[in-house]
């Protein structure tokens, strides 16, 4: 059956996962390195993006998506973890060159304060949209509303300050924004990988679920490649020279990471696009499963590409945190009852969504 968890023993479950984590990262990787920056935004993106999805489908009025509210909503719950993920990593901000210096924006006490400030709201405003969403209450359209904005506003801040900034004073317009949508993808997949125990379904409310997120997925898989493409025709049309230091260490193939680069970019963009062209398959969970895991690991894989040149990964450390927040986010999934205090919707055959009880 597996463990259930309620709030109570999230917090507990939250707390002992930071912990251990915190441990490894001190016999692993005494040094400054960069394997829980990784590890904190995959997990944060994942968590948001998969919440600003179900914000977006309920501002255009769908209805595909309401079987999702009680059983993927949970993933708010994920946020605060990695708000624990954020603390147990400051012993690591040496990592940044700016973290010692008094400017306005660019200083060690702000920087900490604004990013715990915006994930405690971020969790509250997804928990307090989800809650209404799923008792139908109006309310709920304005919290969609404040969920986008929020997520577009802070992914794109994690881009610039968690990878960016690494670089400084080197910078790109486009580059927080290609951190955000990478996000939102790796949400669309988390929510992919939710319904893969109705694989087994042929009702029209379980299909409809599987293709409207296959479908998704086939199109923002596209649109994130536009953004990888965009990192390099902006410069090329706009004769940007200064901007080709950071993508020459590692897509360039003088590089040891050129292979790596061309990885990324068939695994986000190629299979998936190359296996959705077929209809069939967005309604397969099987295929939307497995697309969905590379997907993720082909992101995973991007994050420690902006970070391998410049600051070390200790890659057995990444494998350990990523599993434990693997364990983590899968059984609040399987929780969603106990975390939200409604039973988790299905389905019927059919077609029809049964009521969810108050």
């Amino acid at each position: 059956m597996g463990i259930r968890l309620n709030p109570t023993r999230w917090l507990v479950a939250s707390v002992v996962v930071a912990a251990f984590i915190f441990l490894a990262e001190r016999l692993l990787e005494p040094a400054a390195g960069g394997a829980l920056v990784i590890t904190f935004t995959v997990f944060l993106g994942l968590a948001e993006g998969a919440i600003t999805l179900l914000a977006a489908a309920s501002l255009s009025d769908g209805h595909w998506h309401r079987p999702l509210l009680t059983r993927a909503g949970a993933l708010c719950y994920v946020i605060p973890v990695a708000g624990l993920l954020f603390l147990v990593n400051l012993p690591q901000l040496s990592i940044y060159p700016w973290i010692d210096s008094n400017g306005m924006w660019f200083n060690r006490n702000f920087f900490i304060a604004r990013h715990l400030v915006v994930i405690a709201a971020m969790f509250l405003i997804c928990r307090k949209f989800v809650s209404d969403a799923i008792r139908g209450a109006r309310s709920a359209r304005f919290w969609a509303v404040v969920v986008v904005i929020l997520f577009v506003w802070h992914l794109t801040m994690i881009g610039i300050e968690m990878f960016m900034s690494i670089e400084r004073p080197w910078f790109s317009t486009l580059f927080g924004a290609f951190v955000m949508v990478s996000a939102f993808l790796s949400g669309i997949c988390t929510l992919a990988l939710t319904v893969f125990p109705w694989r087994k379904r042929t009702d029209a409310a379980s299909r409809l679920v599987q293709k409207s997120l296959g479908g998704l997925m086939f199109g923002f898989a596209t649109f994130w490649a536009y953004f990888y493409f965009s990192q390099l025709i902006v410069i090329w049309y706009g004769n940007l020279p200064e901007e080709t230091a950071y993508l020459s260490k590692r897509i360039a193939y003088h590089t040891p990471y050129w292979f790596q680069a061309r990885l990324i970019f068939t695994l986000v963009w190629v299979v998936p696009f190359a296996v959705l062209l077929r209809r069939r398959n967005k309604t397969n969970a099987w295929v939307t499963s497995a697309l969905a895991l590379v997907v993720t690991g082909g992101i995973t894989l991007q994050y420690w590409l902006m970070l391998a040149p410049v600051v070390p990964v200790n890659l057995p450390l990444l494998f350990i945190e990523m599993g434990l927040m693997t364990l983590l986010t899968a059984a609040i999934i399987r929780s969603s009852d106990g975390l939200l205090g409604v039973p988790a919707a299905v389905p019927v055959e059919g077609g029809a969504t049964p009521a969810v009880s108050h």
